[in-house]
């Protein structure tokens, strides 16, 4: 056991972290809390195998609550409990040891016997030719250069220190004088014993100039609101660090599955810890509400920004099926632009969309971030499209993982980008000029038709309203009248062929006859250009083109991109498709 003596576990110990076998836990009970020797029959485990009673962090690991033959002699979930032998359990280390022993091994005590000048590294094993396993010493050339190098503290820009035994701030053990990284811009402390918000802050005061810091899987005690020295600090002025006021410059903090709670963070908040922090993640911490009704009021109340500075918060998979998250996290950060909720519930039901998206309160919040949510019909989609945004993620939906033509990641990017019109960024991706010019289009052809998406979509979006909109940017589309004919036709584009003509313009295929194809809405541009040269052979594959003819456009739309599917560019029943010869277009310049 880590800097412990694991002889008769004592009292003091339980309620500390501790890793048991490699795994997160906290010790819960120990040989120190019997109060009688044990005697035959009374079911508590031998005070002489020197064992402890812990809890673990992720279930699975433990096989019980807490109880022995009967006896509950502590208290935790069902299968997170377990008894563990003590030569089992590392207790924790403060972070200067912790750094001394990634980093500067031949720092510890243990380490004054290496040659300083060692360079030999270790050995390699490995089979030669005839299937032999061998094996040879390996020397690191510049090896005592690189550790020399690495001793200089000024050079560290990152550091992670996560899944280690660090749980402190102090002792300062290992070397003694001034010492911090001056530099450091990212720290990770992931998965460490941590657990006293005293030692974060503590540790913060080292890295002056630190942006970054992560403590994901770190689980964390409440946060107080008035913040006692770390144990162990020195008492005596002289012996401290950080002489002068100090400003924590932490703009991203990471706190994934820590429990951290909204009354810890505006703790922190009340403590001034981070002042400048402008990205908080807070994914699978429990937080069900997303973000509770009182914080939003109570900044409406006093006036009091927490967080005045944040810009992107993170509430990805919390089990938030409420869309009031949107207008709570608007009214408690004002200066919010980007808010993530994958792998929510959202959209189970759209009550609160559509109040959040009518609000024209003006508002920062341009980013929205929804893959994995419940958004399972177009219904759904037409209300989170009246919602302006500049950036959307909605992937791995049920909507579009049903494998129904009806509801391709295809079509629901064109339909998201025809109504939303402010959209810059799709699902990772940027929105075109050329890409919204056909999904506009493409939707015009299809608003009037008498189809299941459209009705869907005219439930919690008005259809019409935004056909006068691109009917003024773009007129009439290919298809745009509205016979009962030509809508029977249209309907093809959604689960049927499509009819269209494929008119030669090249010089060499001018004079073959105009030939008129029905192929799926679903081929792609590559494929229609294969068909193409099959028909038209004198031009080779490399050389076609393909343009989709428009009145509207004396140039017609190029059709270079060949993963599109047709359905991409608006082509309908009726389309007249152009194949030239790449040979007979002058090289501009």
């Amino acid at each position: 056991m880590a800097e412990s003596s694991t002889a008769g576990l004592a009292t003091k110990f339980v309620g500390q972290r501790a890793r048991v076998g490699g795994n997160l836990a906290t010790i819960r009970w120990g040989p120190g809390e019997l109060q009688a020797p044990k005697k035959p029959g009374e079911g508590y485990p031998d005070a002489a195998l020197e064992v402890v009673g812990v809890e673990y962090d992720e279930e699975g690991l433990g096989k019980h609550n807490g109880s022995y033959q009967g006896n509950q002699l502590f208290t935790c979930p069902q299968g997170h409990g377990s008894f563990a032998k003590v030569e089992k359990v590392e207790l924790g280390m403060s972070v200067q040891r912790a750094i001394a022993e990634k980093y500067f091994a031949a720092a510890l005590p243990d380490a004054a016997r290496k040659s300083t000048r060692e360079e030999t590294f270790d050995a390699m094993e490995y089979v030669d030719s005839k299937g032999r396993e061998k094996s040879k010493s390996v020397e690191l050339v510049g090896r005592y250069d690189i550790e020399q190098r690495q001793q200089r503290l000024e050079g560290f820009v990152e550091i992670s220190l996560a899944e280690s035994c660090l749980a402190t701030r102090y002792p300062e053990d290992i070397w003694s004088g001034d010492w911090s990284f001056p530099n450091l811009k990212s720290l990770w402390l992931d998965k460490t014993l941590i657990s006293e918000w005293a030692d974060v802050a503590a540790i913060c005061e080292l890295c002056p100039n630190l942006e970054w810091l992560s403590l994901s899987r770190t689980r964390l005690k409440p946060c107080p609101t008035v913040l006692s020295p770390p144990v162990g600090k020195p008492t005596s002025v002289s012996e401290c660090l950080v002489l002068k006021p100090f400003i924590c410059k932490v703009r991203t903090l990471v706190l994934n599955s820590t429990r951290v709670t909204w009354a810890d963070l505006l703790a922190l908040d009340g403590l001034g810890l981070f002042p400048h922090l402008e990205h908080l993640h807070l994914a699978q911490n429990g937080l069900e509400e997303g973000i509770p009704l009182e914080l939003s009021s109570e900044v409406a109340e006093s006036r009091h920004l927490p967080l005045p500075k944040l810009q992107s918060l993170v509430l990805d998979s919390n089990k938030i099926s409420d869309w009031t998250v949107l207008r709570r996290a608007i009214a408690a950060f004002p200066s919010l632009q980007a808010l993530h909720l994958n792998n929510n519930l959202l959209g189970e039901s759209i009550e609160g969309l559509a109040a959040a998206a009518a609000d024209q309160t003006p508002r920062r919040l341009t980013g929205l971030f929804l893959n994995e949510n419940k958004l399972a019909s177009w219904r759904s989609i037409g209300a989170l499209a009246n919602y302006a945004l500049l950036e959307l993620k909605v992937q791995r939906i049920p909507l579009t993982d049903s494998g129904s033509p009806l509801a391709s990641p295809m079509l629901l990017r064109q339909i998201l980008i025809a109504l939303m019109p402010t959209l810059l960024r799709l699902n990772a991706s940027e929105v075109t000029v050329k890409e919204r010019t056909a999904a506009e289009r493409y939707f015009l052809s299809v608003a009037q038709l008498d189809n299941p998406i459209v009705k869907g979509l005219a439930e919690s979006c008005k259809i019409s309203e935004h056909v006068e909109r691109l009917r003024a940017i773009h007129g009439n589309v290919v298809g745009g009248d509205v016979t009962e004919h030509s809508q029977a036709s249209r309907s093809a584009l959604f689960n049927a062929l499509v009819e269209v003509t494929l008119r030669p313009v090249g010089a060499a295929i001018v004079e073959k006859p105009v030939t008129k194809k029905k192929v799926p809405h679903t081929m792609t541009v590559a494929e229609l250009k294969r068909l193409a040269h099959l028909l038209f052979k004198q031009v080779p594959l490399d050389r076609l083109t393909l343009t989709l003819a428009d009145d509207g456009l004396p140039f017609g739309v190029p059709l270079d991109d060949e993963v599109r599917e047709l359905g991409f560019f608006g082509i309908g029943d009726g389309a007249e498709i152009r194949v030239d010869d790449l040979a007979d277009i002058p090289c501009k310049g």
